[in-house]
């Protein structure tokens, strides 16, 4: 068991360097503004429901969305969860269409026991993801020819967290989730010059760089009482406050001529004294849990988003409401029939965006966001392990009419390794 402990470490170790550089999630224009896509920190059991979380508690999952849940935890268990997701993607303007794939490793989290009653959780999950690549076909100020303006930008945030949580006489659970922040938000807008302009035709990059480093903190209850044999509601939140990130904007131009090559030294320039903020969150939610059978639960998420700052100002995003709903059943948990023991779920949601983006004419606005989930967790031999697996469909759809409509399709797949690694064997 030492060995097979050993190598499974490291596997995680080899894995967590391209967990940190495949970040790029999405296809998506909107996140040219802001820090891109905000990612709801849900495992791909959670997304199966919706991405419910705030209130959810079972012994069987890890839940990332609230620390108080990581109480929760067999004296003698330890569990893994690592997710992998791709999508494909849709966009329509009104005329043109478009059409995207891409994947990544989304997430890695393990919860364990520290003392009786106390349980911790530690890992690596995604913050934001910043990922387009899109033209502007216009013509040159000053001169009849048209000429193609390139935005690109690519990256995002990620955090690596460690939850501390205590349930007090089996009612109450608290729990804190510490994390450190780091990424780089990476934009490049290619404009051409014209010959009329400047003499001789060449294009100019104008690459910006958000560097951002931070600690975060946020804090997480759960009350759960027993309202009949096998069956417990519980209800939970969250809280963490506004805070202030370590942010260095760095800028660099470079003149290209028309195969794309430097024509002379980038220039360089940085910024230091910016001030960048993640909002005000707070979380509320419940479910109601009958022990193996069946699982319901609804969360409601507010951020303060326009207190928050971005490049010294604020309101310079919209807040930010999300409303989640899902469920789990299980046909018969002790059944000898595979599919009676396959855990079935669905869900709901719908968020508007934090972001404000600009059409054509420069008017202001904002997007909105629908999804729906469906979700199985396959069962191992040992019943207490599971494969999981979520797909789900979403609409974005703004609040202009000549802004772009996005469609996703998204698939999750975990592996929930839950074993029994604390036991002291007597007989070997």
């Amino acid at each position: 068991m030492c060995k097979n402990k050993i190598i499974f470490f490291a596997i995680i170790l080899t894995i967590i360097p391209g967990f940190v550089q495949a970040q790029n999630s999405t296809n998506s224009p909107y996140t040219r503004y802001g820090y891109g896509n905000l990612s709801d920190k849900a495992t791909a059991t959670q997304r199966g429901m919706g991405g419910i979380g705030y209130g959810l508690r079972n012994s069987q999952i890890i839940n990332t969305s609230n620390s108080a849940s990581f109480s929760n935890i067999d004296s003698m268990t330890f569990m893994f969860d690592m997710g992998v997701m791709g999508q494909m993607a849709w966009f329509k303007d009104g005329v043109n269409k478009e059409k995207k794939m891409n994947g990544n490793l989304e997430y890695l989290s393990m919860q364990f026991p520290l003392l009786k009653g106390m349980g911790v959780g530690v890992g690596l999950e995604p913050v934001s993801f910043v990922g387009y690549s899109y033209m502007d076909t216009t013509r040159l100020p000053g001169d009849n020819a048209l000429a193609n303006y390139v935005f690109q930008g690519n990256g995002g945030m990620s955090q690596v967290y460690g939850a501390f949580a205590y349930d007090f006489l089996g009612k109450l659970s608290l729990g804190v989730k510490f994390a450190y922040l780091f990424g780089d938000i990476v934009h490049n807008n290619i404009t051409p010059l014209s010959q009329t302009q400047i003499g001789n035709a060449y294009n100019m990059n104008y690459i910006d760089t958000l560097n951002t480093r931070g600690l975060t903190y946020e804090f997480g209850l759960q009350y759960h009482q027993t309202i009949g044999k096998y069956k417990t509601l519980t209800v939970g939140g969250i809280f963490s406050p506004k805070i202030r990130l370590g942010g260095r904007v760095s800028e660099m131009f470079v003149r290209t001529d028309a195969s794309g090559a430097a024509m002379d030294a980038p220039e360089y320039r940085t910024t230091r004294d910016s001030v960048f903020e993640l909002p005000m969150t707070i979380g509320l939610g419940f479910s109601y849990n009958d022990l193996n059978k069946i699982t319901l639960g609804a969360d409601v998420l507010f951020q303060n988003w326009a207190d928050a700052k971005f490049y010294d100002q604020t309101n310079a995003f919209y807040n930010r409401l999300k409303i989640n709903a899902g469920g789990e059943l299980i046909p018969s948990f002790t059944s000898n029939n595979f599919f009676n023991r396959v855990r079935y779920r669905a869900g709901a949601y719908y968020t508007n965006s934090y972001l404000k983006v600009n059409d054509v004419a420069g008017n202001e606005a904002g997007y909105k966001e629908y999804g729906v989930s469906v979700g199985l967790g396959l069962p191992m031999t040992n019943k207490k392990s599971y494969v999981n697996m979520a797909l789900e469909y979403s609409l974005i759809r703004p609040n202009i009419s000549t802004l772009i409509n996005e469609q996703y399709f998204k698939i999750t797949l975990s592996y929930t390794f839950n074993e029994t690694w604390f036991l002291r064997r007597k007989i070997q």
